[in-house]
């Protein structure tokens, strides 16, 4: 049977803890091989690409403008998890879901070999993701992870043939064990060839399989089939209320009750390629769904109205135009993010009731899933393995007392300049002659200069730089005093001066630097702080 997406197997499969290397296979008999080994599981963390981004907001991606206002939406790429490795094939990240402090990564194989895997990342220390342990599934792809309740929930596909079982499309639960994997978990086969979306809702959970496919109800706690539905083209599903709602490539939007699975209401989104993946998530009353080469389409759950639509974003460069399309959208609060594969993840906020396009977040590789929790966006770019993405944010801090910053991109305090400024912002760089004090949060991409009598005073979080950079442009630069109260990242080089002064204000701050740290004569270090990976000692 051919392959469409991804893979399945029996019930009852047992995992097999291993800390073998990634490209090595193991026996023929292992369903799953665990690597919980820490120092070969963290050479996957990436931090070469990491430093603060630029939200880019003109309408092409590769043809940016220099923007000559101070940008409102600081952040940085965190680090890069390198997909994992397994008898010489490298796996493709294809979904995300994230509990508490961890991240559930779902992985699957291109061409006709199944082959799949799970990562635990661990976000308790912000700035030092770490990746805790790995699965590999050797007969089995994975389309979707969901955490819900202690357990985890996952669809995909398995070779029918060689597992002896009648379709490819399969859903399973896993019980989980602190937030970590266990040794089993339980699979229900689905008609069609591959499982595609999940969604839980009380005592239930659901799923559904893409072409030929089904959509499912299942009992949480017997794991027992209960009901399948057919219908074509299924893509992805959702929950909201007492309703779940999914996306078909041909039909569009459907609305089922929760509880009988009854039809309640469609409408018609436009029609996708065949075996594309994509996602919906739900603001208000708003369903958004990815709609590939015709981009964002924002519908009204209720009357199935087209209430907005965002065109993929344009690129000038040389990509091929099939890799410009929409894959997926998150919604978190008020903001949206949607994966435009190579045209990057296009940033909305919800303004007077309508979304409107803030920028692009422009990054390397092909944007295919992208998931946003609390001050994260986590993007799944296949090959390319999982960015983490952080907002730059303070919530801890009285500001109130400052005017908002509302000026340029760089930022500079002359001789007998006293300035004080509150608020969110992006710069290119800050030189400090005499006193600056920001208070909430601060991305500054370039350098950031503390000359001789300078006194810059950050409260809140602030990063800075970029790990890959060289060039002495990007060095954080200090010959006065630099005050932090609040969490510091500085992404490339920290160079002290001779009598310059760092001083940690108040009990709870934090400072991670990436780079190289050089401290010349008369340098004081003063306060309680935290030294992430230890490079002020």
């Amino acid at each position: 049977m051919k392959k469409i997406v991804l893979a399945l197997s029996l019930c009852g499969l047992f995992l097999i803890q291993s800390c073998q290397s990634d490209d090595s296979p193991s026996g023929e008999d292992e369903k799953v091989i665990l690597n919980t080994n820490s120092e070969s599981l963290n050479g996957r963390i990436d931090f070469t690409g990491s430093g603060v981004l630029d939200l880019v907001t003109s309408s092409s991606i590769s043809g940016k403008v220099a923007e000559t206002e101070a940008g409102t939406f600081p952040m940085s790429l965190l680090a890069e998890v390198k997909p994992p490795t397994y008898d010489g094939k490298t796996l493709m990240a294809t979904h995300v879901d994230v509990k508490d402090n961890y991240v559930y990564v779902s992985y699957n194989t291109q061409g006709d070999a199944y082959l799949g895997g799970i990562d635990i990342i661990d976000i308790s220390s912000p700035n030092n993701p770490k990746l805790v342990v790995q699965a590999i599934l050797p007969n089995v792809d994975i389309s979707t992870v969901l955490f819900d309740n202690g357990k985890l929930y996952i669809t995909g596909a398995v070779d029918a043939d060689s597992n002896k079982v009648a379709t490819p499309a399969f859903v399973a639960q896993m019980p989980l064990q602190s937030g970590l994997l266990t040794k089993e978990y339980t699979l229900n086969s689905l008609e069609g060839y591959v499982g595609t979306g999940l969604a839980v809702a009380d005592s239930k959970y659901y799923a559904v399989s893409g072409d030929n496919g089904v959509i499912a109800k299942l009992d949480k706690n017997t794991n027992v089939l209960e009901t399948t539905i057919p219908v074509e083209d299924l893509r992805a599903m959702g929950h909201i209320g007492n309703k779940i709602v999914v996306l078909s490539g041909k039909s569009g939007v459907k609305v089922y009750n929760a509880g009988t699975l009854g039809l309640e209401s469609s409408f018609t989104t436009s029609v996708d390629v065949a075996d594309a993946k994509r996602t919906i998530d739900f603001q208000g009353n708003n369903v958004l769904v990815s709609q590939g080469s015709s981009g964002l389409g924002v519908y009204n759950l209720t009357t199935g109205k087209l209430e907005q639509s965002f065109a993929v974003p344009t690129d000038s460069g040389d990509q091929d135009q099939n890799d410009l399309v929409t894959n997926a959208v998150s919604v978190n609060g008020d903001y949206a993010y949607v994966a435009n594969g190579a045209a990057g993840i296009s940033v909305y906020k919800t303004t007077d009731g309508e979304l409107k396009k803030l920028g692009t977040i422009d990054l390397s590789g092909s944007s295919n899933y992208v998931k946003s929790v609390g001050d994260y966006i986590y993007v799944a770019s296949g090959n390319g393995g999982l960015k983490i993405v952080k907002k730059v944010t303070v919530s801890s801090i009285d500001c109130s007392n400052f005017p908002t910053y509302n000026g340029g991109q760089w930022l500079n305090v002359n001789s007998g300049d006293n300035f004080s400024y509150q608020g969110s912002a992006s710069l290119q760089g800050i030189n400090v002659n005499q006193n600056l004090t920001f208070c909430g949060s601060l991305a500054v991409k370039q350098g950031i200069n503390i000359n001789s009598g300078g006194v810059f005073t950050m409260k809140g979080s602030m990063a800075q730089g970029n790990y890959n950079s060289n060039s002495n442009n990007f060095n954080f630069n200090i010959n006065g005093t630099f005050k932090v109260e609040g969490s510091i990242v500085i992404y490339g080089n920290l160079i002290m001066n001779s009598g310059a002064k760092l001083e940690f204000l108040g009990s709870n701050s934090e400072i991670t630097i990436h780079g190289k740290v050089t401290k010349n004569n008369g340098v004081t270090i003063t306060g309680t702080y935290k030294d992430t990976f230890n490079k002020l000692k």
